[in-house]
């Protein structure tokens, strides 16, 4: 049996066999249509402007559900490659409007090799020692905690029985905004929707918004370098606004945005990462001004923000702006174990509504598991007193590594308050990256200031996790290789 599909332009005839569909894979059947679709619109079997099957004589045809055919559809559309026209159908787009997936520019060497890099490093996560981690050791985790909450779930059958949500474990969202009303951020749960930790949300959205390859983006300079390599899987033109001691230079901002006129812009107000610097309420109301006359929409990641000691007095751009303009990232996966991966975002309900749907398509739901165990340590009070004993000891550590790091002669810009990292230069005309290679064949990983910046200015620079940094085979191997050097 075979699927019809509207003839080509050339009045040959395009079909899917009914075979191609894979009734025993693992791969969904929304997944293998959406892919032949795909195919067929990409060796342009399926010419531009050719309306698709409807959805029930595709559904008929193919043997399969409505309910599939329907998601098929609608990742087309999500991903750029249909149009869809009510009251009409759907309809294969131009390549030339189809966006960055059909066009987007093969990353360079350099962004290849950050990428190598920065694998090595999240893999180095959690290990002892590893001074260029980006979370907390293992060994300062709670796994007597989420054992317990995790045997509760193992007593609860539904934890793992069906998809869930698209939007996220109901009760999770519900507890989410009750925790960011004490940051005095206003978000429904109907307007929240939790995510595969930081990274996903901000993939979310990149691929939800983004239709062209080197569109231009706005990030901080320094930024994560996640961010940075998200963007750049895009094919994005990353901008790079200078982050200052108080937050992004708002002068500069403003220039960039009348010269490339950007949709987005990626900014970080508690927590800086690698920085650990604060927003200031100044620099958050030019921020907003500059977003309301340049039609900028505005990404605040806040995954640090449990690390702080306390929410009073600290700016957040959502706080002010009540979710108009700027859209809420938040994770777990910075204080909690990295494997759970749960972190969520906050916006508008239409921009929530549209992220959610492009998540649906993409995996369906994330981690019952994993969002309902989250769920309960934050609901028995573990969580708090989890970020508490956190916060001290790294407040034990943090000035004694701010001042090893100067003593060295290194210099140290903003010292931090809180957090997890220092961030030091360690002087003029040092490639840092170059060290960092030279002791990662000792077993060391250092995160050199090339992964979080273009800006040769900052490749001196490191950044430097206080839980993971040792003086003896930490900057001991280091403060060797820049002797032999020198």
């Amino acid at each position: 049996m075979h699927t019809r599909l509207n003839r080509r332009a050339d009045g040959s005839a395009g079909w899917i066999d009914e075979g191609e569909l894979l009734r025993h894979s693992p791969t969904p059947l929304v997944e293998q249509l959406f892919a032949l679709l795909l195919a067929r619109i990409q060796s342009r079997q399926l010419a531009a402007g050719t309306r698709l099957p409807s959805v029930r004589l595709l559904a008929h045809d193919s043997g399969v559900s409505i309910d599939t055919v329907s998601r098929a559809y609608d990742k087309l559309v999500a991903h750029g490659h249909a149009d869809a026209r009510p009251g009409s159908g759907f309809y294969v787009k131009s390549s030339a409007r189809a966006g960055i997936r059909q066009s987007a520019a093969a990353p360079d060497a350099t962004t290849v090799r950050h990428l190598h890099w920065n694998q090595r490093l999240i893999a180095a996560g959690g290990q002892p020692d590893q001074p260029g981690s980006g979370v907390v050791p293992d060994a300062w985790q709670q796994p007597a905690g989420l054992a317990q909450a995790i045997r509760r779930l193992g007593r609860a059958k539904s934890a793992l029985s069906g998809y869930g949500d698209p939007l996220g474990y109901l009760p999770l969202r519900q507890q989410l905004q009750r925790k960011l009303l004490e940051v005095d951020v206003h978000a429904p749960a109907d307007q929240l929707v939790t995510t595969t930790g930081a990274t996903q949300a901000l993939s979310l959205l990149v691929r939800t918004y983004m239709n062209s390859t080197m569109e231009p983006v706005l990030v901080e300079d320094p930024c994560s370098f996640m961010l940075r390599d998200c963007v750049a899987s895009m094919g994005l033109q990353q901008i790079p606004v200078p982050r200052l001691v108080d937050g992004p230079d708002t002068d500069e901002l403003r220039r960039l945005c009348g010269v490339h006129r950007p949709r987005f812009f990626f900014c970080s107000s508690v927590l800086h990462n690698p920085t650990s610097t604060q927003l200031s309420p100044y620099r958050a109301h030019q921020i907003l001004r500059i977003a309301d006359e340049f039609d900028l929409t505005l990404v605040e990641d806040d995954s640090f923000s449990d690390l702080m000691p306390s929410p009073v007095g600290i700016t957040r751009l959502a706080a002010l702006d009540r979710l108009e303009r700027v859209v809420y990232v938040g994770s777990f996966s910075k204080t909690m174990p990295p494997g759970l991966r749960v972190g969520f975002l906050a916006a508008s309900a239409d921009r929530i509504e549209r992220i959610a749907l492009y998540k649906h398509v993409n995996c369906l739901t994330g981690s019952q598991l994993s969002e309902r165990a989250v769920y309960q340590m934050l609901t028995q009070g573990q969580y708090r007193h989890h970020c508490e004993q956190l916060r001290a000891r790294l407040d034990e550590r943090r000035g004694t590594l701010v001042r090893q790091l100067l003593a060295l002669g290194w210099r140290v810009p903003h010292p931090p308050e809180a957090g997890l990292f220092v961030w030091a230069d360690l002087g003029p005309g040092v490639d840092a990256q170059r060290l960092a290679v030279q002791l990662a064949e000792q077993g060391c990983m250092q995160a050199a200031g090339e992964l979080f910046s273009a800006t040769p200015a900052l490749h001196s620079c490191m950044r430097f996790n206080i839980a993971t940094t040792d003086a003896e085979r930490g900057l001991r191997p280091l403060v060797k290789l820049l002797q032999q050097r020198r």
